[in-house]
């Protein structure tokens, strides 16, 4: 068995029997796998925190062939507050399947992109449906889907450098880059139906 350490974020778990579950990992060197996290359904399992959707933790995976399973992990930074304002969770939760899908060959872009506006959902006054506005226009442009122009000068920008859009219009472009990605990719996200 190979044994490989990497940081990653949780964009989506499974259930996998009576104890276990698969998560899938945004890793910066690996893409996105899935690996196996034996027990973390018990009450009492050490390993639940990092077996969460949001969890930024470092982890020891053990290969055999092609599957994972992680070892133990350790949390590298909490991004649990994402999910202590509705906005913010279905706004973070739509990031979380845009990068399950999206990252490629580009895995280190996105996860860096991925950890600096789920940072930003956090920790920022930018509105959250800008942050993912500009998370899901930036992953399009950077997978060939959208041709940058001018008109998005608003929100093709660094999430740091971003200000608020209106609302609702962030909303309605959001929406729309959403749309445009499920055609391209032959995908549904599920969360985007959580969009108001």
């Amino acid at each position: 068995m190979e044994e490989h350490v990497t940081e990653g974020i949780v964009v989506g778990t499974e259930d996998s029997g009576e104890a276990d579950k698969l998560v899938r990992l945004l890793t910066p060197d690996l893409g996105v796998i899935t690996a196996r996290m034996r027990g973390v359904k018990k009450e009492k399992a050490k390993l639940k925190f990092a077996a969460m959707p949001f969890s930024f933790c470092q982890y020891v995976l053990m290969r055999r062939g092609q599957f994972y399973t992680v070892k133990t992990a350790s949390q590298e930074e909490s991004l649990f507050a994402v999910t202590f304002a509705p906005d913010r969770y279905i706004v973070g939760t739509v990031m979380l399947e845009v990068s399950s899908v999206m990252a490629g060959s580009d895995s280190a872009e996105v996860f860096i992109d991925l950890l600096t506006c789920l940072k930003a959902l956090i920790y920022s006054s930018v509105l959250p449906r800008s942050i993912g506005l500009n998370f899901v226009y930036r992953a399009l442009v950077r997978g060939g889907y959208v041709a940058p122009t001018s008109r998005e000068a608003d929100f093709n920008v660094p999430v740091e450098e971003q200000s608020s859009l209106e609302d609702a219009r962030a909303g309605r472009l959001l929406k729309a880059y959403l749309s445009l990605a499920e055609k391209k990719l032959g995908v549904t996200f599920r969360s985007a139906t959580l969009l108001a």
